[in-house]
């Protein structure tokens, strides 16, 4: 995805951000991110990182975007881009437990700098579609689906992938605690994990600290390690 294109999806998605129902969910995470400090083999900075969520529900499906900005550059300059976005819609009157099913589509990419700007990479492209089950357990909201993966790599690529959401409020909503886990295989011959925890307390109206870690292993390199990289962090949500 070139930069031309994602600042004209920023931008076009900015003035729909303005003219969208107020049901829609809208944060903006500003992190540090301490992976330098846990894992000073693969990281030479810990570094600022933004973030922007939207979540938009319809009621024939739901759409999501993340949009992460990494500041590991030279005097803090971007370094990485990454999006994800995903649309579920819904699978006419199919019911598992009660519960509606619906299909899932998903994409994700984005590009990189490296050595001071010396050099760059791609984050490939990764498409998928699958089967997506929206439930309740326990009082918290939870969000799982399977699908198949194709990633644009040199040599195209088909995979299983799982993902898993669990969220739920506390203390009459000022306390978010949620995780966040997907899997999925490259070529068959790596298995990759990436678990998000996060941890938002509300300090005004639209303002909450928080807590954002990420757990990984064969996401960020093919090591076969598993790497901790925690953050703190500000929210502030329109």
């Amino acid at each position: 995805m070139s930069p031309k294109l994602i600042l004209s999806i920023t931008l076009a998605l900015l003035v729909w951000l303005w003219i969208a129902p107020s049901y829609a969910d809208v944060n903006v995470d500003l992190l540090y991110d301490f992976r330098h400090t846990t894992d000073p083999r693969d990281n030479a900075n810990n570094f600022p990182v933004v973030e922007l969520k939207f979540f938009f529900p319809r009621s024939f499906g739901s759409f999501l975007m993340k949009e992460e900005i990494d500041l590991d550059g030279a005097n803090h300059n971007a370094s990485q881009t990454y999006t994800e976005l995903s649309q579920s819609i819904k699978l006419g009157n199919a019911t598992l437990a009660g519960a509606p099913l619906f299909v899932h589509l998903g994409y994700s990419g984005g590009l990189g700098l490296f050595g001071n700007g010396s050099g760059g990479f791609y984050i490939h492209n990764a498409f998928q579609l699958g089967l997506e089950y929206p439930f309740q357990a326990s009082g918290a909201f939870c969000n799982a689906y399977i699908a198949l993966r194709y990633t644009s790599s040199a040599k195209p690529t088909y995979d299983p992938m799982l993902a898993l959401y669990a969220g739920r409020n506390f203390l009459g909503g000022k306390l978010v605690v949620a995780n966040s886990l997907e899997a999925w295989t490259t070529s068959g011959e790596f298995a990759s994990w990436e678990l998000e925890s996060e941890a938002w307390y509300k300090v005004a109206k639209d303002l909450s600290v928080g807590t954002y870690v990420r757990t990984t292993r064969n996401v960020y390199s093919l090591s076969n390690r598993w790497l901790v990289y925690p953050s703190v962090a500000v929210r502030y949500a329109f």
